[in-house]
Protein backbone atom coordinates (compact mmCIF):
# COMPACT_ATOMS: atom_id res chain seq x y z
CA UNK A 1 0.00 0.00 0.00
CA UNK A 2 1.74 3.37 -1.21
CA UNK A 3 0.66 6.35 0.49
CA UNK A 4 1.28 10.04 -0.22
CA UNK A 5 1.62 11.92 3.15
CA UNK A 6 0.79 15.49 1.79
CA UNK A 7 1.33 18.51 4.23
CA UNK A 8 -1.14 21.36 3.62
CA UNK A 9 -0.01 24.35 4.55
CA UNK A 10 2.85 25.07 6.95
CA UNK A 11 3.17 21.85 8.77
CA UNK A 12 5.27 20.80 11.62
CA UNK A 13 7.99 18.66 9.92
CA UNK A 14 7.85 15.91 13.22
CA UNK A 15 4.51 15.14 12.75
CA UNK A 16 4.95 13.86 8.96
CA UNK A 17 7.84 11.59 9.91
CA UNK A 18 6.05 10.35 12.76
CA UNK A 19 2.83 9.90 11.02
CA UNK A 20 5.01 7.98 8.63
CA UNK A 21 6.61 5.99 10.52
CA UNK A 22 3.37 4.88 12.43
CA UNK A 23 1.52 4.11 9.40
CA UNK A 24 4.43 1.77 8.30
CA UNK A 25 4.75 0.22 11.97
CA UNK A 26 1.44 -0.47 12.61
CA UNK A 27 -0.56 -1.24 9.34
CA UNK A 28 2.17 -2.01 7.10
CA UNK A 29 1.49 1.21 4.83
CA UNK A 30 4.50 2.29 2.73
CA UNK A 31 4.11 5.70 3.03
CA UNK A 32 5.99 9.03 1.58
CA UNK A 33 6.26 13.06 2.37
CA UNK A 34 5.08 15.23 -0.76
CA UNK A 35 6.46 18.66 -1.25
CA UNK A 36 3.70 21.07 1.02
CA UNK A 37 0.55 22.20 -0.81
CA UNK A 38 -0.67 25.78 -0.14
CA UNK A 39 -4.00 26.08 1.68
CA UNK A 40 -6.48 26.58 -1.03
CA UNK A 41 -7.99 30.79 -0.60
CA UNK A 42 -11.09 29.06 -1.00
CA UNK A 43 -11.48 26.61 1.27
CA UNK A 44 -11.11 29.79 4.63
CA UNK A 45 -14.62 30.36 5.45
CA UNK A 46 -14.19 34.08 7.24
CA UNK A 47 -17.90 33.91 9.02
CA UNK A 48 -16.28 31.04 10.96
CA UNK A 49 -12.48 31.43 11.18
CA UNK A 50 -12.23 27.82 9.70
CA UNK A 51 -11.15 25.76 6.87
CA UNK A 52 -13.51 23.64 4.53
CA UNK A 53 -12.57 20.39 4.82
CA UNK A 54 -14.46 19.06 1.66
CA UNK A 55 -12.67 22.13 -0.25
CA UNK A 56 -9.08 20.62 0.89
CA UNK A 57 -10.16 17.49 -0.14
CA UNK A 58 -11.31 18.75 -3.35
CA UNK A 59 -8.20 20.52 -4.19
CA UNK A 60 -5.83 17.34 -3.28
CA UNK A 61 -8.35 15.10 -5.78
CA UNK A 62 -7.69 17.74 -8.42
CA UNK A 63 -3.82 16.99 -8.28
CA UNK A 64 -2.11 14.89 -11.40
CA UNK A 65 -0.23 13.01 -8.99
CA UNK A 66 -2.94 11.48 -7.12
CA UNK A 67 -2.87 7.90 -9.39
CA UNK A 68 1.05 7.71 -8.44
CA UNK A 69 -0.35 6.63 -5.05
CA UNK A 70 -2.75 3.98 -4.13
CA UNK A 71 -3.87 7.01 -1.53
CA UNK A 72 -3.15 10.70 -0.62
CA UNK A 73 -2.94 11.94 2.84
CA UNK A 74 -3.31 15.30 3.18
CA UNK A 75 -2.19 17.02 6.85
CA UNK A 76 -3.18 20.22 7.83
CA UNK A 77 -2.37 22.44 10.84
CA UNK A 78 -5.49 24.43 10.10
CA UNK A 79 -8.86 24.47 11.33
CA UNK A 80 -11.43 22.03 9.67
CA UNK A 81 -15.11 22.17 9.76
CA UNK A 82 -17.89 20.22 7.29
CA UNK A 83 -21.11 21.39 6.29
CA UNK A 84 -23.36 20.66 9.01
CA UNK A 85 -20.55 19.89 11.70
CA UNK A 86 -19.37 22.25 14.12
CA UNK A 87 -15.62 21.23 13.81
CA UNK A 88 -14.29 18.09 11.84
CA UNK A 89 -11.00 16.23 12.92
CA UNK A 90 -10.90 14.98 8.92
CA UNK A 91 -12.83 13.89 6.02
CA UNK A 92 -12.42 11.03 3.30
CA UNK A 93 -13.14 10.48 -0.27
CA UNK A 94 -12.66 7.40 -2.68
CA UNK A 95 -8.55 7.57 -2.53
CA UNK A 96 -7.89 10.85 -0.59
CA UNK A 97 -8.28 11.93 2.84
CA UNK A 98 -7.19 14.89 5.12
CA UNK A 99 -6.85 15.60 8.55
CA UNK A 100 -5.98 18.44 11.15
CA UNK A 101 -3.65 18.43 14.06
CA UNK A 102 -5.46 21.95 14.78
CA UNK A 103 -8.03 20.03 17.68
CA UNK A 104 -5.72 16.85 17.91
CA UNK A 105 -2.88 18.90 20.03
CA UNK A 106 -3.57 19.22 24.33
CA UNK A 107 -2.87 22.96 23.59
CA UNK A 108 -6.55 23.58 22.13
CA UNK A 109 -8.09 22.32 25.16
CA UNK A 110 -5.87 24.34 27.59
CA UNK A 111 -2.96 21.76 28.32
CA UNK A 112 0.53 21.76 27.79
CA UNK A 113 1.17 19.69 24.47
CA UNK A 114 2.56 15.89 25.02
CA UNK A 115 4.37 14.45 22.37
CA UNK A 116 2.74 10.82 22.59
CA UNK A 117 -0.50 11.98 22.84
CA UNK A 118 -0.55 14.17 19.88
CA UNK A 119 1.51 11.10 17.82
CA UNK A 120 -1.16 8.95 18.89
CA UNK A 121 -4.20 10.77 17.79
CA UNK A 122 -2.47 11.74 14.60
CA UNK A 123 -2.17 7.94 13.92
CA UNK A 124 -6.03 7.81 14.89
CA UNK A 125 -7.44 10.15 12.83
CA UNK A 126 -5.05 9.06 9.88
CA UNK A 127 -6.44 5.50 10.28
CA UNK A 128 -9.65 6.47 10.16
CA UNK A 129 -9.82 8.35 7.54
CA UNK A 130 -8.15 6.21 5.39
CA UNK A 131 -10.08 3.78 6.23
CA UNK A 132 -13.18 5.48 5.13
CA UNK A 133 -11.06 5.51 1.50
CA UNK A 134 -11.43 1.86 1.73
CA UNK A 135 -15.02 1.87 2.05
CA UNK A 136 -15.42 1.18 5.48
CA UNK A 137 -18.04 3.57 7.63
CA UNK A 138 -18.49 4.14 10.78
CA UNK A 139 -18.53 1.57 13.41
CA UNK A 140 -20.69 0.38 17.10
CA UNK A 141 -17.72 -0.39 18.26
CA UNK A 142 -16.17 2.30 20.31
CA UNK A 143 -12.79 0.52 20.79
CA UNK A 144 -12.87 0.63 17.02
CA UNK A 145 -10.76 3.04 14.80
CA UNK A 146 -13.62 3.67 12.75
CA UNK A 147 -16.03 4.90 15.69
CA UNK A 148 -16.74 8.38 15.03
CA UNK A 149 -15.50 10.71 17.20
CA UNK A 150 -17.19 13.32 18.53
CA UNK A 151 -14.88 14.78 20.64
CA UNK A 152 -11.18 14.23 21.58
CA UNK A 153 -12.14 12.17 24.20
CA UNK A 154 -13.73 9.69 21.64
CA UNK A 155 -10.37 9.84 19.47
CA UNK A 156 -8.84 8.95 22.77
CA UNK A 157 -10.94 6.21 23.92
CA UNK A 158 -11.13 4.09 20.24
CA UNK A 159 -7.59 4.77 19.49
CA UNK A 160 -5.69 3.47 16.49
CA UNK A 161 -6.83 0.37 15.80
CA UNK A 162 -9.05 -1.64 13.31
CA UNK A 163 -11.21 -4.30 15.00
CA UNK A 164 -13.57 -6.99 14.43
CA UNK A 165 -15.52 -6.51 11.18
CA UNK A 166 -13.71 -3.38 10.15
CA UNK A 167 -10.18 -5.25 10.86
CA UNK A 168 -11.56 -8.57 8.94
CA UNK A 169 -12.55 -6.26 5.86
CA UNK A 170 -9.84 -4.92 5.34
CA UNK A 171 -7.54 -8.02 5.48
CA UNK A 172 -9.72 -9.89 3.36
CA UNK A 173 -9.43 -6.94 1.04
CA UNK A 174 -5.38 -7.67 1.30
CA UNK A 175 -5.26 -3.66 2.50
CA UNK A 176 -3.93 -4.63 6.22
CA UNK A 177 -1.10 -7.07 5.88
CA UNK A 178 -0.43 -6.79 9.81
CA UNK A 179 -1.53 -4.73 12.52
CA UNK A 180 0.38 -4.64 15.79
CA UNK A 181 -2.58 -5.04 18.17
CA UNK A 182 -4.97 -7.18 16.14
CA UNK A 183 -8.08 -7.07 18.54
CA UNK A 184 -10.89 -9.49 17.88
Amino acid sequence: MAILILPIGRVEPLAIDELKEGLEREFGFKSSAGRAAKEPDLAFDAGRGQYSSTAILHSIMDRRDIFDYERILGVTEVDLFASGLNFVFGEAGAKAAVISLFRLRESFYGRADDRAVLRRRVLTEAAHELGHTFGLGHCADQGCVMYFSDSIHDTDMKGPYFRGECLRRLKDFGVIIGQKADFK
